[in-house]
């Protein structure tokens, strides 16, 4: 249903209201977390007009439109909204392995706005009836989680977006939070309803990747939200295994962040320090995981992706 240009003052006070209402208290004693100030990409990473323009879709309507997105023309995304509504789902089409596409050949609408720090541009976007989850699924939710800008977050969310976006080239933003290193953002998504048992083909989880790349105070919130440290993942790997690994290249708070993880798996009378993958794919291969006092602790069976990588018995 295509809205007339009156309309749009009405949307933006049902997005102003729909954000007041339905973003959860996230800091202790209920207050909500302040939002740190957008993080605009730097020049290797956020997309480049010419090279949008080039690939767009929707041919010249769809070229204009992301002329209008990039140049900040709230009034002519509106018009071109209002006169075509098709034109919102505009994007770079995603390539697929072996091709690829030159930095800076990437977006739709709403993560070109989100990734330019273009909080207004945005919002006319939402109130134009773009859809939340973007022309490319979960696109601008990623995006903004990429961007540590949890107001855009908030406002994708409130609006409809899904936290576990599904389809073709769907992202998967609880992940990015952990190899951005992000806990509220992580926090953010988890409190709308993310998977944190959610795995890849490798059957690797967000709590894993937060583990590898040293984010341990993501590690923490989804371990606090219900992530088994125990789950084995690609070539045997164990989020409690990195877990009892001290950081030596990392910030203070990550390491704390560690630590208190560490600790809490010894209170629970779990078997410590835990096994290296090394040892966890011996096991698997020999058959012999997991180990009972490990099962009790929560380690899980070997999944099909992780069995047929290391070419154990099913």
């Amino acid at each position: 249903m295509t809205s007339s240009p009156g309309t749009a003052p009405t949307r933006f006070v049902v997005l102003a209201a729909i954000i007041a209402v339905a973003v959860p208290a996230l800091a202790t004693g209920g207050a909500p977390a302040a939002a740190p100030a957008c993080r605009e990409a730097d020049a290797t990473t956020k997309p480049i007009r010419e090279l949008v323009l080039e690939a767009a879709t929707n041919g010249s309507a769809g070229r204009d439109m992301v002329s209008a997105v990039f140049a900040g023309d709230r009034a002519r995304v509106h018009a071109l909204a209002h006169r075509d509504p098709a034109l919102l789902l505009t994007h770079v089409p995603p390539a697929r392995y072996p091709d690829f596409r030159p930095d800076g050949q990437w977006g739709d609408l709403l993560s070109i706005a989100i990734i330019r720090c273009d909080a207004p541009m945005l919002e006319a976007l939402l109130a134009a009836s773009a859809a939340p989850d973007g022309a490319v699924p979960g696109l601008p939710l990623d995006t903004a989680v990429a961007a540590h800008d949890l107001t855009a977050m908030r406002l994708l969310l409130a609006t409809g977006a899904t936290p576990d976006p599904s389809g073709p080239n769907a992202r998967w933003p609880l992940r990015t939070a952990a190899r951005v290193a992000d806990p509220a953002a992580a926090k953010l998504l988890i409190a709308f309803g993310a998977r944190i048992d959610r795995v890849d083909g490798t059957d690797s989880t967000a709590l894993q990747d937060a583990v590898d790349m040293d984010a341990m105070r993501v590690a923490e919130v989804l371990v606090e939200a219900g992530a088994n440290p125990w789950a084995v993942g690609a070539g045997g790997a164990l989020p409690a295994y990195g877990i009892g690994q001290p950081l030596r290249l990392t910030s203070p708070d990550e390491e704390a962040a560690r630590m208190r993880l560490e600790a809490s798996l010894r209170a629970a009378g779990t078997p410590w320090p835990a096994p290296n993958p090394g040892a966890v794919k011996a096991a698997i291969r020999e058959g012999r995981w997991p180990p009972e006092a490990l099962a009790t602790a929560g380690a899980t069976a070997p999944p099909p992706a992780v069995l047929q990588a290391l070419g154990a018995p099913r």
